[in-house]
């Protein structure tokens, strides 16, 4: 008997209650979602100086930023070249905030693409440069003006070239805009997968791809779409180099052990410390369950 065949549908479905209970929806609800838009992160540019803005440990732990690169070139460029989800909806159900530096020809076009968008348009903080506050532009006069109506304290002015004294109300305009945010903090979908894979590998220590499909596919009772999502979520994880395959599955790297150890201190502000202690005691579980065949108790 494979290790895989050891555990039951029930047991699937009992392991993804425990994650999503004690660890998916906490850290979700918690972490404040930003969608992080400009120009090339690997140019010196605004947006690079914002992203390392929240590199820290303290807004690590209190910010999730996703960049678009990370997400749709792997949409776009994935063979099996599926529209898993449409850009609209997955931004509008996932993200508390859209943060906009409009500073390349990719980044206006982000801008009017989402300002454009109602379900989008009150997530949004534009950072203009505020050299070009009273130009009469098409930004000024169609994407900026949709924002401000939206939200008036959404369109931020400031000097590009002295960033760092803005940061204060940038982190003030994203904190307004999270008291209303309409993300669905227990919807697992591609933004939001890597939060619920990297749990799953820590507990079965090497799992998989077919089993993690499995779970995804059970926890969203989707399974027309959970391979390629779990195809894309894995390889972006392989190429932030949090987990590593080998010949029996998936394994967590040093780093991936220590992204799982990140969020888990984020979960324990809001939950208990037994909950922590609650999870390595499944992780033993299905240690003995595997190695075993002793029954999961969960």
């Amino acid at each position: 008997m494979t290790r895989k065949e050891k555990i039951l549908d029930d047991d699937v479905e009992k392991i993804i209650s425990k994650i999503k209970k004690d660890f998916f929806k906490p850290v979700n609800a918690y972490k404040t979602t930003i969608f992080l838009c400009g120009g090339a992160l690997d140019k010196a540019n605004v947006r690079t100086e914002v992203a390392n803005a929240f590199s820290d440990w303290w807004s690590i732990m209190e910010y999730d930023v996703i960049y678009p690169e990370d997400i749709f070139d792997e949409l776009l460029y994935n063979p099996q070249g599926k529209d898993l989800l449409s850009l609209e909806n997955l931004l509008a159900e996932s993200v508390d905030v859209i943060l906009i530096v409009p500073e390349s020809p990719g980044s206006f076009a982000e801008l009017g693409a989402f300002a454009n968008t109602e379900s989008l348009r009150s997530k949004i903080i534009c950072l203009v440069d505020e050299k070009y506050k009273k130009d009469k532009s098409f930004i000024n006069q169609g994407p900026i003006k949709l924002v401000k109506k939206a939200n008036k304290n959404s369109v931020i002015y400031l000097d590009y070239s002295s960033l760092s004294k803005s940061f204060k109300e940038i982190k003030s305009a994203i904190k307004r805009i999270k008291l209303t945010s309409t993300k669905i903090e227990d919807k697992i979908n591609l933004l939001h997968l890597e939060h619920f894979l990297l749990p799953i590998i820590y507990l079965f220590d090497i799992i998989t791809k077919e089993r993690l499909i499995d779970f995804v596919s059970k926890a969203n009772d989707d399974k027309v779409n959970s391979v390629q999502a779990t195809t894309i979520a894995l390889t972006i994880l392989s190429k932030k180099k949090l987990i590593e395959l080998t010949p029996n599955g998936y394994k967590l790297t040093v780093s991936g052990l220590e992204k799982f150890i990140n969020l888990r201190k984020t979960k324990d502000r809001i939950k208990t410390h037994n909950e922590t202690i609650a999870l390595d005691n499944l992780r033993l579980e299905i240690m003995n369950l595997n190695y075993r065949n002793k029954k999961l108790k969960v």
